[in-house]
């Protein structure tokens, strides 16, 4: 779990360079995924996710911020499982007219969340009884 966990680590870097290198393409497909299969899909995706990361976070140095960003991607997916069309387009043309600059920011913050995933999953956890 944990070599899947890092997975997703990676994934979160190159999902959020390619947001901040494209926010235009990110929007496009954001609105591509705006349907009743699409919402599923993406919650499906974000619950694994969350799954993942918290069956892994004992295995990781940081075991409880682990379990945190793991569950707040769980809820995020089951939130998405229960969102209408309708609200999924308004938020997104809410996002869109803000600007590609306050686009790119929250996939800075992706990439801050996929490097703490892959530092704290690599990175060697030391047992203070040794």
């Amino acid at each position: 779990m944990k070599t899947l966990a890092v997975l997703v680590g990676v994934f979160f870097v190159l999902l959020g360079i390619f947001g901040v290198a494209r926010p235009g393409d990110i929007i496009s497909f954001g609105y591509r995924l705006d349907t009743p299969t699409g919402l599923y899909l993406v919650a499906a995706l974000r619950i694994g996710i969350g799954l993942v990361l918290l069956a892994a976070a004992s295995a990781s140095r940081t075991p409880n911020a682990l379990r945190v960003v793991g569950g707040v991607i769980l809820l995020a997916g089951i939130a998405t499982a229960f969102m209408r069309v309708g609200y999924a387009r308004a938020a997104l043309d809410w996002f869109t007219a803000q600007g590609p600059s306050f686009i790119r920011m929250p996939f800075l913050v992706v990439i801050a969340v996929g490097v703490f995933l892959i530092s704290s999953l690599v990175t060697r956890h030391h047992d203070a009884h040794t």
